[in-house]
């Protein structure tokens, strides 16, 4: 069965699979798929704003977000691109951790979609914030 995306409303009797996925440190998040999703976003768009606002989130949060990831990493995970206002880019650091995460994130969707499948004997879709294609 293909790993087929249920789309942000299900259908009436259609059966998801949802997850929240992160790696603590110390009993704080280290990273997690919230963050993972704002560096995606940003990587694609360049700019904090528009990733921001794809996501639902204010710009403050965001910014929160992003700063508080770095300060428990304690690496840069973006730039400010030069000459280029408000333009950002991910760092080496930042693009790595993002790609080791979201494959992560997305290898244990696709184990518990098996599962889910097998031991409930239904048919239930992936409900990720993003899917396979996203990483290729």
């Amino acid at each position: 069965m293909k790993n087929t995306p249920c789309g942000k409303r299900l259908k009436k009797g259609q059966t998801a699979l949802r997850l929240r996925v992160w790696l603590e440190q110390d009993e704080d998040i280290y990273v997690g798929i919230g963050s993972t999703l704002l560096l995606q976003r940003i990587e694609k768009l360049g700019s904090l704003k528009k990733a921001a606002e794809e996501l639902g989130m204010s710009y403050r949060r965001a910014w929160g977000k992003l700063k508080k990831t770095e300060e428990r990493i304690g690496k840069p995970l973006v730039e400010m691109k030069k000459g280029q206002g408000q333009r950002f880019s991910l760092t080496p650091y930042g693009k790595d951790i993002m790609e080791k995460f979201l494959h992560f994130y997305l290898d244990i969707e696709r184990y518990a979609l098996e599962r889910a499948r097998e031991v409930l004997d239904m048919d239930v879709c992936a409900c990720s914030e993003f899917y396979r294609n996203d990483t290729e």
